[in-house]
């Protein structure tokens, strides 16, 4: 009796921007109403899950277009109560699907895109043109907020085309919805990344597990949990600090490839095993290997970002202006590498962390 009354509380409130009346009910948590309306673009993909997670504890109504598959989304119906996930089916090219995805939302996050291109959409049509159409459509339907992710890295002159149309995305999100979010991450790593995964994807079917870097792996990166970003994102449903601005998002610590290739080994108790191609060798490559493959494993594009430093701009906001302390990749890559052990060390025990692996200490 007591839950049914808690969950009839209530209370009407006016935004400020937009004018218009929404109503909260219940105590707060998943089985509440925060009388908020997200729909978040990209929500099958890796940070998606997360990110509905964080807005569905929330109270949040999440509206999560698809476009595979029933098998693609149906995780995330358990991520709200019932009829707060709501998923329409879309596609990138049709305007009415997403208008129709985002015209009851008060705010849009664009999660889209991809790191190669395939027969249908290219890097410039997932990137830069999906982008711009969202942002207009949300501008056109009085969406008060929106948050765009783009990548650590992004530059129009840069010779990887992935952080290429990434930068020139950012530009067409910010002609057509001025006040938008740019959120810039660095290598997110996860239970579901293709980041460190990809290293255990080598250690498992390459002969003699050779994991293979890139002009020596001396690019320096700073890997984020992708828990954090997706907690990040979460706090810009309400905060209104990140308006108009850009944030970019990155671990504590910084490493280099190889360093980074040196604690996945560890972890997994792998052999030492490492491929050393200069870049010229390895882009021709990877580049033939991919074309023969149905899902590429490394592309041509990828070998240029491994070669690509992280570099931060200075009056960014960063997760410390969110209150979020980032974890390290030591304290959680064993959650997702386990997998890839050899089975006689299956069972082994996980022992701390001794080794120091950050540039400083390399």
């Amino acid at each position: 009796m007591l839950r049914g009354q808690v969950r009839r509380v209530h209370d009407v409130v006016k935004r400020e921007k937009t004018g218009k009346l929404f109503v909260k009910e219940g105590p707060g948590g998943r089985s509440s109403n925060a009388g908020i309306t997200a729909t978040v673009f990209g929500a099958t993909g890796f940070v998606g899950r997360y990110l509905v997670n964080n807005l569905g504890k929330k109270g949040t109504t999440v509206v999560t277009p698809f476009r595979g598959i029933e098998d693609d989304k149906r995780h995330l119906r358990l991520m709200g109560d019932l009829g707060q996930i709501i998923q329409p089916r879309y596609d990138l090219r049709n305007e009415v699907q997403i208008a129709e995805s985002l015209r009851h939302s008060d705010v849009v996050y664009n999660l889209v895109g991809r790191s190669y291109s395939t027969k249908n959409f290219s890097l410039e049509r997932v990137h830069v043109e999906g982008a711009r159409t969202m942002a207009r459509l949300a501008r056109e339907n009085g969406v008060s907020k929106f948050i765009h992710m783009s990548a650590l890295g992004a530059n129009v002159n840069s010779p990887s085309e992935f952080l290429r149309t990434k930068a020139l995305g950012e530009q067409a999100v910010l002609e057509e919805f001025p006040d938008a979010t740019i959120v810039r991450p660095a290598r997110i790593f996860g239970n579901e990344d293709w980041f460190i995964k990809q290293m255990g994807f080598f250690a498992k079917w390459m002969p003699g597990s050779y994991i293979p870097i890139i002009n020596g792996g001396l690019a320096k990166m700073r890997p984020v949990y992708v828990s954090d970003v997706a907690a990040c994102l979460a706090m810009m449903l309400k905060d209104d600090v990140s308006v108009g601005k850009v944030v970019e998002l990155y671990g504590p610590r910084e490493y280099y490839y190889k360093s980074l290739v040196d604690l996945f080994q560890d972890v997994t108790m792998n052999q030492k095993h490492v491929a050393n191609l200069p870049k010229f060798v390895a882009k021709p490559f990877f580049k033939l290997w991919s074309s023969v493959l149905a899902f590429p494993i490394m592309t041509a594009d990828e070998v240029e970002r491994l070669v690509i430093s992280d570099v931060f701009s200075k009056n960014a906001l960063t997760l410390k202006d969110f209150d979020i302390h980032p974890h390290t990749l030591e304290e959680t890559i064993i959650r997702f590498v386990y997998m890839y052990r050899p089975h006689e060390f299956a069972m082994a025990p996980n022992e701390p962390i001794l080794k120091k692996y950050t540039t400083k200490e390399v």
